[in-house]
């Protein structure tokens, strides 16, 4: 049933299993809506609530439920053993406030495993899609060309590989695209460092793509920071 899940939640969720997470547990999802039927009949929880202001449902039982919200807005004095985050913390803005919340949610001793990425700062980070022959991953734009070249600058690269409806689609993404949280990884690892968890993991996810001297200068003259390599963070937290 898993293999119904993209891959990335599937690895996500994988790793967890392995470590006893979900079962006979009450379990906050933080972005996306793992469906009841997974759940219940793989993951074995006791209870499931998942925040999204992207995805919209009217199913809810007394053992899972989907919030058409943001988590920052959501009000319990209920307290959770497990919370799972994928591909979702990219997308947070005030994210240190978020984590603050996250943390008051959990039980003492429960446990935080977030899966995030591309992040900003790689030669990827843009995370701009349009549909499966144009997005993020297989782009014709040069590596890091989100931190590197100005709005007018992106635009001339897209017009030499794609149609006029494509350039169109993408430029709004790269022009003003707070669809993303803009953070580095040095941003990333700071917050968490300095938050109120305990850390029991926080690695790279996929292999790191690293600028060559040249680019690694211009990057770190520009931003003040020394990490434009790792694509994504696996990170497990405890309260």
């Amino acid at each position: 049933m898993l293999k119904s899940l993209p891959i990335w939640q599937q690895n996500h969720l994988n790793e967890c299993i392995k470590l006893n997470l979900f079962a006979n547990k009450d379990v906050l999802e933080v972005g996306g809506m793992t469906n009841f039927k997974i759940t219940s009949e793989v993951l074995n929880v006791k209870s499931w609530i998942s925040f999204d202001p992207v995805y919209k449902t009217d199913f809810k039982n007394e053992f899972w439920e989907h919030k058409n919200i943001y988590v920052q807005d959501f009000k319990t004095n209920k307290k959770y053993d497990f919370i799972i985050a994928t591909n979702s913390f990219e997308h947070i803005h005030n994210l240190d406030i978020v984590l603050d919340k996250l943390y008051d949610l959990l039980k003492p001793k429960g446990k935080l495993s977030a899966l995030l990425g591309p992040i900003w700062s790689c030669y990827k980070g843009h995370h701009v899609y349009v549909n499966p022959d144009v997005y993020f991953n297989n782009i014709k734009i040069p590596y890091w060309a989100h931190l590197l070249y100005s709005g007018e600058e992106i635009n001339d690269i897209l017009k030499q590989n794609y149609n006029d409806d494509i350039v169109k689609k993408l430029m709004p993404q790269f022009d003003n695209w707070d669809f993303l949280n803009h953070m580095f990884y040095d941003d990333y690892y700071d917050l968490i460092h300095n938050s109120k968890f305990k850390i029991l993991e926080f690695r790279n996810w996929h292999t790191s793509i690293y600028p060559d001297k040249k680019t690694q200068k211009i990057l770190e003259e520009k931003y003040n920071r020394k990490n434009f390599s790792t694509v994504s963070i696996k990170m497990l937290l405890e309260k």
